[in-house]
């Protein structure tokens, strides 16, 4: 099997350097992921960050917002900012079927989570209603959270989640309209549900969607919620 797999590498290797696949931003050789180095090292690390809701901060911990009305989840972790560069790679990867970013995307994401002392007892990602599924034809939260499980050797639990009702897409609505569009869109498969959950989506704009789902895993027990994203929206604060 080792042996196996080390071949299997080596010719990924070698088809990389025979067939190079272009950088999605300049279009330059990648040498994997489909960006080039110079280009992930330009992308929108969103850096310090409210504990709460991963809005950009100076200092403080937690944002005003926070402290005057806390989210449903305990903890909220995202990696970059959505904007520019990595708006055009999340849409490549959500809408135009790239799915080599969800491995780039789950690397560098593991890359900062694993030097956390305590993670969660497992991954959910925040699940697409089946007949938006079938449209789509994967999950893209739930590829990085695949990813991510097996990156950080935490369980990988799909099931818990289910989306129940087939709502607008949160990017089409204003702004003011999204909470009301996500009211009562998720259910949990089971009541016996860890204590540590981690709710693993692509990006966190209103946070209503997370938020939503957050609620329903409080509602039946757990303890500890945290939200993970690739990226964060700040347009609206």
């Amino acid at each position: 099997m080792a042996r196996f797999s080390t071949l299997t590498h080596q010719l990924q290797e070698l088809y990389r350097k025979v067939f190079p696949i272009p950088c999605l931003l300049c279009g330059l050789a990648a040498e994997q992921y489909g960006l080039c180095q110079p280009c992930m090292a330009e992308l929108p690390v969103l850096g310090h960050a409210c504990k709460r809701c991963a809005l950009p901060l100076q200092n403080a911990q937690i944002c005003g917002h926070c402290l005057n009305a806390p989210p449903n989840q305990d903890y909220s972790f995202s990696l970059y900012r959505y904007e520019g560069t990595i708006r055009r790679c999340i849409t490549a990867f959500k809408y135009h079927k790239q799915l080599q970013f969800s491995r780039l995307f789950g690397q560098q994401m593991a890359h900062v989570l694993s030097a956390r002392a305590e993670l969660p007892d497992c991954l959910v990602p925040i699940p697409l209603h089946p007949r938006r599924l079938r449209h789509r034809g994967f999950n893209q939260s739930a590829e990085v959270a695949k990813y991510l499980a097996s990156a950080l050797n935490i369980a990988y639990r799909p099931e818990l989640l289910k989306r129940v009702r087939l709502t607008q897409s949160q990017s089409e609505l204003p702004f003011k309209q999204r909470k009301k569009n996500m009211r009562n869109a998720f259910a949990c498969r089971t009541k016996q549900l860890p204590k540590h959950v981690a709710i693993i989506d692509d990006v966190m704009t209103s946070g209503y969607t997370a938020g939503e789902a957050a609620k329903i895993f409080k509602r039946q027990g757990v303890e500890v919620i945290e939200v993970w994203t690739i990226a964060r929206a700040i347009s609206h604060y």
